[in-house]
């Protein structure tokens, strides 16, 4: 029989009311079924501390040995509650009640927008991919294809056939590119062997590896000179390769830049322009190539000579293989042609707009487009994001035009023989000392290439005259000026806003300037996200792992 609430207030009551329950307890004559709703869903949780007046006031009133009596009571229906609540909660779980822990709903997987298609975006894409329980992707790009700069061409031929060739990534240094190796084992890509070897005609003067001329002997004693030089910067360059903050922080030539060392060296302006920055912009897509560090300038010429013809390995068939390998299990979650016009960020998400007006929600965004196009898009940048966005420089001369086409004309018919040995040529033309044509002579530089009937050519920045019925595409570019400020700066800038707003970002601007970089850097942000490293490999981990901790700092989840 109940008891009217103003009845309980006598502590003898309360005793032989409460051992009555207790007993039930130990008894297990109390059936859980009869608890009302409220009971049975307040019971598994925390319960709030008792009020400290009751306390005192029942402890006043019930004698010493009848506490400890009460005390003892009370810890024996504690045990019995716990131990049913936890029966209780087996058998719920087995009969399936949606209102207990046992069977709630699985988390839905994280939407995740990735803006981009190249090296980075991929890799993030791909990393993240490999969990569908954890994420669902979708990947915007405004182009019509994959790959970013990475862009392979098909060449038409008499027969009908095409022959494929790259026309701005075209080679590798298996050395340095760990990941990219890796991903190529993975899907059964080879690798080729070739051979870097350029020619310069600057002002009806030639320049060439491993050919007499008059440059040569007019430069030779800068050439000796130089490589002195590059063996005191290749030592100091040591301190780098530990992977070591604090060590690379010793090397002074982190932040001095490769135009300064050479005043200080008093090299001459021919040695500069004809022989060591023609080569340089071949394989740095950049003007600017004297604002870099002096030690990342010299990293470079560790697989390049100035002198001789330098062995390199590339791709079988283009990097178009390795992209679409690679983006094979979700190409039906890639919007090609597709750019993307505004991102709006919430506290509960994001909003994607495309140019088209069309919305769609997500929990992250990945920006892996440049850091231009990327304050252009984003709505409501923070002060910081501004200014580390809009510090990053872009290559505004060199590499900005490229034709693809098969004309020859645009090759002199030197002693160099470009058109027949050298994988790239460069002419100089105007009054600046380094305006340079650069044309990428690929039927060498890519040996499937050589099967072709006609002449496979590059060539950035044209000022010579192209016929345009041998044109077969034109393409502009955009790449990152690794200057010292950006190098020693503003790389390690970008930890300050990874991850705040649902947002992060990767690509040539977060790292360095290679498709290695780029991959990694894309990794790198699907890692922090809370995917798994994907490769077994303990060498390419620890370079992992250092480029992670240079993107997040302290906050990087280290690969184990």
């Amino acid at each position: 029989m109940s008891v009217p609430l103003a009845q309980r207030e006598s502590p003898t009551t309360c005793r032989v009311m409460l051992a009555a329950f207790i007993g039930k307890l130990r008894a297990s004559e109390f059936k859980w079924c009869s608890a009302s709703p409220a009971l049975r869903l307040s019971l598994p949780a925390a319960r709030p501390m008792p009020d400290k007046s009751h306390t005192f006031q029942i402890r006043q009133a019930i004698p010493g040995g009848s506490m400890r009596k009460f005390t003892e009571i009370g810890k024996v229906g504690q045990n019995a509650s716990s131990a049913l609540v936890a029966r209780h909660g087996k058998e719920q779980d087995a009969l399936g009640d949606g209102n207990l822990r046992g069977n709630r709903e699985a988390p839905k997987p994280r939407r995740v927008a990735i803006i981009g298609a190249g090296a980075s975006g991929l890799g993030v894409a791909w990393a993240l991919s490999q969990h569908p329980d954890r994420f669902e992707i979708r990947v915007y790009e405004a182009q019509d294809q994959i790959g970013g700069n990475a862009i392979t061409v098909d060449m038409p031929q008499d027969d009908g056939t095409t022959i494929p060739f790259d026309i701005s990534v075209t080679a590798l240094i298996p050395s340095v590119y760990h990941h990219i190796v890796l991903l190529m084992r993975q899907l059964d890509i080879e690798l080729v062997d070739t051979v870097f070897s350029y020619s310069v005609n600057y002002r009806g003067e030639a320049y060439a590896h491993d050919m007499d001329s008059g440059v040569r002997e007019q430069c030779q004693a800068e050439i000796e000179r130089f490589q002195g030089l590059l063996r005191c910067l290749q030592w100091f360059g040591r301190l780098n390769r530990t992977r070591s903050k604090l060590l690379g922080f010793l090397n002074p030539f982190n932040f001095v830049s490769m135009g300064a060392v050479l005043n200080l060296g008093g090299f001459s302006g021919d040695f500069r322009y004809k022989v060591l920055k023609p080569m340089f912009v071949n394989f740095l897509m950049a003007t600017n190539v004297f604002d870099m560090p002096a030690s990342l300038f010299a990293r470079y010429l560790e697989f390049f000579d100035i002198e001789s013809a330098t062995p390199m390995q590339t791709w079988d068939q283009g990097t178009r293989r390795i992209y679409e390998g690679l983006s094979a299990g979700f190409r039906d979650r890639i919007y090609l042609q597709r750019p993307v016009r505004k991102v709006f960020r919430r506290q509960s998400g994001v909003v994607v707009e495309d140019e088209n007006g069309q919305s769609e929600p997500f929990d992250d965004v990945v920006f892996a487009c440049n850091a231009n196009q990327t304050l252009m898009i984003v709505d409501k940048p923070s002060f910081i994001e501004r200014w580390l966005l809009s510090a990053i420089r872009y290559e505004s001369e060199l590499h900005n035009h490229t034709v693809v086409h098969s004309d020859a004309s645009v090759l002199p018919d030197s002693a160099a023989k470009p058109i027949s040995t050298r994988s790239n040529h460069i002419e100089q033309f105007g009054a600046r000392p380094d305006n340079y044509e650069i044309t990428y002579i690929m039927h060498n530089q890519q040996p499937w290439a050589g099967r072709s009937d006609k002449p496979c050519l590059v060539t950035y920045n044209p000022a010579s005259r192209i016929d345009e019925a041998k044109i077969v595409k034109r393409w502009w570019f955009q790449h990152v000026v690794h200057d010292v400020r950006h190098v020693a700066l503003l790389i390690h800038c970008f930890r300050l806003v990874q991850g705040r707003r649902r947002t992060w970002h990767c690509g040539a601007h977060t790292l360095l300037n290679s498709q290695e970089t780029c991959f990694v850097s894309g990794l790198v942000t699907a890692r922090q996200m809370g995917a798994d490293y994907p490769f077994q490999d303990a060498e390419a981990r620890k370079w992992f792992n250092f480029y992670g901790r240079m993107m997040y700092g302290w906050r990087f989840r280290k690969a184990r």
